[in-house]
């Protein structure tokens, strides 16, 4: 009887034992989930920055991007002008307190401050200036009363990993000794390009840049850089991916240079004026952070 007892006795007491762990394990858990989700309410405390980018293409194209323009539209002409003013007047509706041009900022931030200065005296004529910086930027950033405006670019890196004899490198070549031709062939981007380039001519400014700023536009245009660009080189000299990512890095520095610019002690509210190929990146950089609210500009246009 005694020996019955016993074994009910270390029964119960092994029981006990486990149900305490148990209980302690579970305890533990809990508070690991509230200090979790503690943890992660320090974030939706934060003032969040608003933050827009218009994508725009270039009013007086330097030839630079992959796709040069076939069709050009004279932004000086009095038609292109009344369309400024009235894109000009949707743009202040978003109210930026902070307007970011694509101007490296390392090496030009102080002459376009100074140019913008001069401006705002009298002193430095823009009326024959094509450049969007010019005739978006300034004249938004006068308008909207701002005495500064901010250069938020980097100067591009011509690096691309490989040691290549670039003058006589034959793109398709390469690829078809890769056996990569068909592959990054597959889409038609040119095509999507030129049709782009030739809307520009027969809408206005406001209509054609609502295209441009299209999310679904904007992820295509993308998708370029996922398709046709990174295969090139794959297992081999990786030259595609060299491009891409010298592409990423760009946008990651223009992010970090809004973020250094940015005030969120204040109720800022950024704007970017960027060739609409940086906008699908940035766009997702923004929205990524918990330090900006990412704010459509199709919704002022």
């Amino acid at each position: 009887m005694k020996r019955l007892f016993s074994a009910f006795l270390l029964t119960g007491l092994l029981f006990s034992c486990d149900q305490k762990t148990e209980d302690t394990t579970s305890q533990i858990q809990n508070n690991d989930i509230a200090n979790a989700t503690h943890a992660r309410e320090q974030f939706a405390d934060q003032h969040k920055t608003k933050v827009a980018v218009l994508g725009v293409f270039h009013f007086n194209n330097p030839g630079l991007d992959s796709y040069k323009p076939k069709f050009t539209v004279d932004i000086l002409s009095e038609k292109r002008q009344s369309e400024i003013e009235l894109l000009l007047k949707s743009l202040s509706e978003f109210k930026p307190t902070k307007i970011l041009l694509e101007v490296s900022r390392k090496e030009n931030d102080s002459l376009l401050t100074a140019r913008y200065q001069q401006y705002l005296k009298g002193e430095y004529d823009i009326c024959e200036k094509r450049n969007e910086i010019f005739q978006l930027g300034f004249r938004l950033a006068e308008q909207l009363g701002h005495q500064d405006i901010y250069a938020s670019d980097v100067k591009g890196s011509n690096w691309f990993g490989a040691e290549i004899d670039w003058d006589n490198y034959d793109e398709a070549a390469y690829q078809r000794s890769l056996d990569q031709y068909k592959k990054t062939h597959r889409y038609d981007y040119e095509e999507i390009y030129e049709t782009h380039d030739s809307l520009k001519t027969v809408t206005t400014l406001t209509e054609y840049f609502k295209l441009l700023n299209d999310p679904e536009d904007r992820l295509k245009s993308h998708q370029a850089y996922l398709t046709n660009t990174i295969l090139t080189g794959a297992g081999d000299l990786y030259i595609g991916a060299d491009i891409v990512a010298r592409w990423y890095q760009r946008n990651l520095k223009i992010f970090a240079n809004t973020y250094d610019l940015a005030d969120f002690s204040k109720e800022d509210r950024i704007l970017l004026i960027y060739g609409a190929g940086h906008v699908w990146q940035l766009r997702q950089l923004f929205k990524d952070s918990p330090d900006f609210e990412y704010v459509e500009i199709n919704e002022y246009l």
